[in-house]
């Protein structure tokens, strides 16, 4: 089962859609002719239509803001879609200039059923800010025609193919215009009608492209399509149609670009450790933006607040003409069994999501872990380190969480849970300590850490308290 995606406004849909109210178009030249390839809604309120000469264009809308069409950008934004397609398919084939297809059979069950994944589909495609018409056949050809002619009803079997495709109009094919004009000479007007011709006839009289798009249509001949192989590390960039004075202005084309990602990682079962924001500049050293996680992540909405976390604290010397996303470490992702009541992911919010926002909110020095020091006594058992990902001891004494400044005097009745644990150390300067110490609770419910002295058994004082 083959799943066509066409995006007719993609030249168009590259731009920053909160600009939606300005009418905007992109032009296409033809040697001196410049007419429009396609336009936002705005200016097509106005009555601009693509096809339109650039002249009559500013006749109807004489503040229209155009673009010329870039087909190096256009081939740039279809692989990037092509990733961001992968989380829904592993076999996607990109067809220049606005088409990718998915095979989806062995995808439905993931998606809990075709519905399930057209909804996924269109959630995304909404995301990313472009727009998309769906084409489902079982033929790679017969998809691509229904998603250009906009049938988008699902057609999952042979017999409906057959069924569905003797009503097309031949106008609708992706022929060239001489072999549209000899069918429209012949009185041809629809698919069924084609079909009807002998095989030898329908070469003699239209040529072989004709018959051969015929067999893939139906699937007599085969049409085979090579996956999309996805590089080993992730760089990409986009160009922006405006130049961004600040970096408020760059989440449009950064969401782009982390959807890219959230395909590339989920079709290499990879999460990301280390990624580089790039911003361009005109003239100048592009500006770097380090991202870096405690866990190796794969959850997109999670790498988009960090990422403009960190981009609202920098400051522009130049404004940016482009942005890069480029992969510095990628980890395998831990793998954790299925929640019992089925909580989704965008509920959960793991400490190291919180802890890798505060780093990007706050910076990496503002942020410190508690480790174990190479000495007995309890007030010099630790020291303070940087975040980082840091590998738990395998074996950890008990210890409370909340060590007193300076120890107290215990004067409440208490019950001792544990055997004396004896701390002799210090002997070398002058805060030498030989103590046993307890885990102890009073008749109130709170437990502590407390110790006597060797030669003082009698005294108790309160060194630590458990949470």
């Amino acid at each position: 089962m083959w799943l066509a995606l066409y995006f007719p406004q993609l030249p168009i849909d590259r731009q920053d859609q909160h600009s939606a109210d300005e009418p905007r178009a992109v032009i296409l030249h033809e040697g001196p002719r410049k007419r429009i390839m396609a336009c936002n809604p705005c200016a097509e309120a106005h009555g601009v239509r693509a096809g339109l000469a650039l002249k009559n264009a500013y006749a109807l809308v004489p503040n229209l803001l155009i673009s010329d069409f870039d087909e190096t950008e256009q081939a740039a934004h279809l692989e990037q879609l092509t990733l961001w397609a992968l989380q829904y398919s592993s076999w996607v084939c990109p067809e220049s200039p606005d088409i990718i297809l998915l095979e989806i059979a062995a995808s439905l069950k993931l998606f809990e059923g075709l519905d399930g994944l057209l909804h996924q589909v269109s959630r995304g495609a909404k995301e990313q800010g472009v727009h998309v018409l769906l084409g489902i056949a079982p033929t790679p050809k017969a998809a691509e025609l229904f998603a250009k002619a906009g049938m988008q009803k699902p057609i999952i079997n042979m017999a409906a193919l057959l069924e569905t495709l003797a009503g097309v109009p031949v106008s609708l094919l992706p022929l060239d215009d001489f072999t549209l004009k000899g069918l429209r000479q012949s009185g041809i007007q629809t698919l069924g009608e084609l079909r009807a011709i002998a095989p030898a006839a329908l070469t003699r009289r239209f040529g072989s492209q004709c018959t051969q798009l015929l067999y893939k249509l139906d699937g007599r001949l085969p049409d085979p399509k090579e996956a999309y192989k996805a590089a080993e590390s992730f760089s990409h960039g986009v160009d922006l149609p405006l130049e961004a004075p600040d970096t408020g202005a760059l989440a449009f084309p950064l969401n782009r670009l982390l959807g890219a990602l959230g395909g590339y990682l989920k079709t290499r079962d990879l999460g990301v450790r280390h990624l580089d924001v790039v911003l361009y500049h005109h003239k100048r050293k592009a500006t770097r933006v380090p991202l870096k996680f405690l866990d190796a992540t794969s959850n997109i909405p999670h790498l988009f607040r960090i990422a403009t976390e960190r981009l609202d604290a920098v400051t522009l010397d130049s404004p940016v003409i482009r942005l890069g996303l480029e992969s510095t470490e990628l980890d395998s992702l831990e793998q954790h069994g299925r929640d019992l009541f089925q909580k989704s992911q965008a509920q959960s919010n793991s400490i190291e999501q919180v802890l890798d926002k505060l780093v990007a909110r706050l910076g990496k020095e503002a942020l410190y872990t508690a480790l174990p020091g190479d000495d007995h006594r309890p007030e010099k058992a630790w020291m303070t380190a940087l975040l980082e990902r840091q590998q738990p001891p395998t074996q950890w004494p008990a210890r409370p969480v909340w060590l007193l400044r300076e120890p107290q005097p215990l004067s409440e009745d208490m019950t001792l849970h544990t055997l004396p644990e004896r701390i002799e150390n210090g002997w070398w300067d002058e805060t030498d300590v030989r103590r046993d110490y307890f885990i102890a609770s009073t008749k109130g419910g709170a437990y502590y850490w407390v110790y006597r002295q060797r030669h003082h058994s009698t005294q108790y004082w309160i060194h630590g308290l458990f949470s």
